[in-house]
Formats: C-alpha cells, sequence, structure tokens
C-alpha cells in the first residue's frame, strides 16, 4: 500500500510549503525515507545557469535530503508566472499532461517509504482547464492535511474548505495551524481555533508557530524537524499516511 499524505490549505501563501518541509524533516530524523512531490509551481525563478526552478521544490528536497538530479521527479512543471497553474501555463504557451502529474506522485510513492505531496494554491485551484487540485488528490487516493491560518476570516476559510473537500468525496486526516504564536494569541486566536475544530469535526493536528526564515542546509533542517516533532502531532500523522483516518465523515 501506498503511504503518503497530500498537503493543501485554505488559500495561497499560508504555509503549505514549510508544514510539508517540516513534516517531511521529522520524518527524515526518524530515519524514514521519505519522497516529496510539487507536481506543479507557479512562479518559478532563474538560477545562475538559467534553469527556471521552483523556490518550493527547492525546500521540499533540502527538507528530504534529495539531490539536484531528484529535481525533474520532484517538480516535473515549473511556471515562471505567479499565477494559477492553469493560467501560468495559457500564459507561458504550456501544455499540463495531468496524466503525467499523477504519474510522477505514483513514481514518488512506490520508490519510498512515505511520500508528502504538495498542492498549488487552495483545493479548488486549477491545475489545467477544469482540473482542479481536489482532483489531483482524489485521483491519488491519499488522505489531506489542510494548512490554516489563525487570524480573522480563517473560521470560513478553513470549513468551506473542509466542506468542499467531503462533498468531493476526498478524505481528511484533519488541520494544521500555521503561525500559531502561543505568547501572542488573543481570544480572537482560540476562538477561532475552536470554531474550527467544532464546526469541521477534524481534528488539529498541530500548531506551528511563526518562523521567519530557514537556511537549507542539513543542520536548518534537523532542527525544523524537531520542532515538528515539538508542534506537531506526528505519531498521529504516520499513523494517517499509513492508511488510518480520522474524518468524521468516513
Amino acid at each position: 500500500m501506498n503511504r503518503g499524505l497530500f498537503i493543501t490549505a485554505t488559500d495561497t501563501e499560508v504555509g503549505k510549503t514549510f508544514i510539508c518541509g517540516a513534516i517531511t524533516a521529522a520524518l527524515k530524523g526518524r530515519g524514514i525515507y521519505v519522497g516529496v512531490v510539487k507536481p506543479v509551481a507557479s512562479g518559478g525563478v532563474y538560477s545562475s545557469a538559467g534553469k527556471l526552478l521552483s523556490e518550493d521544490a527547492t525546500f521540499l528536497m533540502a527538507a528530504a535530503g534529495l539531490g539536484e538530479d531528484r529535481r525533474q521527479a520532484v517538480n516535473p512543471v515549473c511556471l515562471l508566472p505567479a499565477l494559477t497553474p492553469a493560467v501560468a501555463a495559457i500564459e507561458s504557451g504550456v501544455t499540463i499532461n495531468t496524466g503525467l502529474l499523477e504519474n510522477a506522485c505514483r513514481a514518488m510513492l512506490a520508490a519510498s517509504e512515505i511520500t508528502l505531496i504538495e498542492g498549488v494554491g487552495g483545493i479548488t485551484a486549477p491545475i489545467w482547464q477544469d482540473y482542479l487540485v481536489a482532483d489531483s488528490i482524489l485521483a491519488l487516493g491519499l488522505p489531506a492535511v489542510i494548512v490554516a491560518r489563525p487570524n480573522l476570516g480563517t473560521i470560513n476559510h478553513t470549513v468551506l474548505t473542509a466542506a468542499y473537500a467531503r462533498q468531493r468525496g476526498i478524505k481528511l486526516a484533519g488541520i494544521i495551524i500555521n503561525r500559531w504564536d502561543e505568547e501572542q494569541v488573543t481570544v480572537l486566536e482560540r476562538s477561532n481555533l475552536a470554531y474550527i475544530e467544532r464546526l469541521t469535526g477534524l481534528p488539529v493536528l498541530g500548531k506551528f508557530p511563526s518562523v521567519s526564515e530557514v537556511k537549507q542546509d542539513r543542520q536548518a533542517m534537523e532542527q525544523l524537524g524537531k520542532m515538528a516533532e515539538q508542534h506537531l502531532a506526528m505519531d498521529r500523522l504516520i499513523d494517517l499516511m499509513s492508511g488510518g483516518t480520522d474524518d468524521a465523515s468516513s
């Protein structure tokens, strides 16, 4: 059985890549051979050698300890415009083959003990034409974790994301709150958290603090993994990746 987890979010810039990297680093720290895939990325940057690269993929590769030779396996499609992939592809004159993206994910799942796959934007972000992130999750049959913000507006975003996922038949593992600073939270953040749990019926699998920047070297990634062990329910996440589910709808 393929063991893996799909990381999605309530919106863009919520911190999917950071959370995906933190879980990856923690798994690696446990001696697990972990694979990562960012099937499609937009907003790519050119390297000094003139190659278009995804910074998200670079971060995930560093967390997993994967070399540059694995970049194509980790990130099959990288687009320059910082737009939703379907639009970025059209602007770039590129046709996205969604079947190839799914096959890349399956190949990494088959080659690794556990694989984390990171989406782009929110769960309804169009990857190509009418093919959404949600369609990718369904095609792979993996449980999904929703990364959410703690601040104003997050109740609506998170509840709607969970409701849409369930409507589509996606298995939800739970929710991770990113940028939660325990010493600074107020009644706003605490009430948001309580309502998210109450209205979605999903477990909060962690509250990860704000981190300004993480270097992409081995020592920094080891520290990130230790933070994940401290702030995320790693044992529970590993169980969910192995076929368990906490989704109240399942």
